[in-house]
């Protein structure tokens, strides 16, 4: 007795593509122009929304740490002297 399996599809069937040649030439450039224009931004880190914003803050933070640390710390800094010693 023959094992009763999936039919098979006829030799020249299975070997054909599904797509000719010339289809596939005539959508392979705008494919790639395609490609290209999706917007994968060069800075490391920044392969998911959370690490491109990361990266994208990261000079606007230094900026503002640099032009408002200095002031934030010496305050905090009196502030706990002051509170230590009674001097409130």
């Amino acid at each position: 007795p023959m094992a009763m399996g999936a039919p098979t599809p006829p030799e020249a069937a299975r070997a054909e593509p599904i797509l000719s040649e010339r289809a596939a030439e005539a959508t392979r450039g705008p494919l790639e122009a395609l490609s290209r224009m999706v917007v994968k931004p060069d800075i490391a880190g920044s392969d998911t929304l959370e690490g491109l914003v990361r990266e994208l803050l990261k000079p606007m933070l230094r900026d503002w740490l640099d032009a408002n640390l200095p002031q934030v710390v010496e305050s905090m800094v009196a502030k706990e002297i002051s509170r230590i010693t009674g001097r409130d």
